[in-house]
């Protein structure tokens, strides 16, 4: 299938490249965050690449190789544990161009498909991660929506029982996004997708076996958080192995840093810079 994105790349050398992949129904191009991004980043002697991945959009169609073949996907239809081969084939795309140092960046699902694709590969150019405003997506719907999402958990096994996993669920999750029964399933009853399990305190494994250096952070005033970005934050950061990693929160700002884009940009910046100088020094 054919995965479209965009490098920005600095004057000169590039120091690292950092791959972004966006959150559920995103792409490539959309958050206004993203141009702070390319200033700043680029800026201090880094690229960007910002991808699509397979579940970009809420519904979107894939040509097959150079086939007539249509294949019809985006987050309605996405299936978690095929992330791997999506960012494994971008992160081969950086290689081939001549990067050294790749550092991966993932917001909101984003991150999640970022820690998944790390505990199944290793890639000795991965020098670190940025997880921005990591969701707990099963927990947020069984704390907010228990009773929808039990519902919706019964309406979905029995849809794919009855042969009908890839028809759409009657109702808007979380009131903002319909989703196929399959897919349902896979990411708010799977244990390979419940990667950051805040609410219910429950196995960070995939995320402690990372070795990597990793920054996790929230805006102050998010809708996707569990209890407070302090307090998610605080519930994250144990797991987060590598000394050099670390948490910080965003006063004021939402899901996508909107107004605070710029301090988001140069914060992650500097954080990088600073890994990247003890990577260096260090060989």
């Amino acid at each position: 299938m054919r995965l479209d994105g965009l490098l920005f790349a600095p004057e000169g050398e590039a120091r690292a490249a950092v791959l972004h992949i966006a959150g559920r129904a995103g792409n490539f191009y959309a958050n206004g965050f993203l141009d702070a991004m390319v200033e700043n980043y680029t800026n201090a002697g880094l690229a960007l690449l910002s991808v699509n991945t397979r579940g970009h959009d809420h519904i979107a169609d894939f040509r097959v190789g150079k086939t007539e073949k249509i294949v019809r996907m985006g987050q309605a239809f996405d299936i978690f544990e095929e992330c791997v081969s999506d960012i494994a084939t971008w992160v081969e795309f950086l290689k081939n161009k001549g990067f050294k140092k790749i550092i991966l960046q993932g917001h909101s699902q984003g991150a999640a498909k970022l820690v998944y694709f790390l505990s199944k590969e290793s890639w000795p150019e991965i020098a670190a991660m940025v997880l921005m405003s990591p969701a707990d997506a099963p927990g947020l719907l069984r704390k907010y929506q228990p009773e929808a999402f039990a519902q919706n958990l019964v309406l979905a096994k029995e849809m794919i029982r009855s042969g009908r996993g890839e028809d759409l669920l009657p109702d808007k999750i979380r009131g903002w996004y319909y989703i196929s029964a399959k897919t349902f399933v896979n990411e708010m009853s799977g244990k390979e997708a419940d990667i950051f399990p805040i609410f219910d305190d429950g196995d960070f494994g995939k995320l402690e076996n990372i070795k990597v250096p990793a920054l996790a952070f929230y805006g102050e005033n998010e809708n996707t958080l569990i209890y407070s970005a302090q307090k998610d934050l605080e519930i994250i950061a144990p797991h987060l192995k590598n000394p050099r990693s670390k948490t910080f929160v965003i006063n004021g700002a939402d899901h996508t840093y909107l107004g605070k884009e710029e301090i988001a940009a140069r914060m992650i910046v500097d954080w990088m810079e600073n890994i990247l100088f003890e990577i260096c020094k260090r060989n």
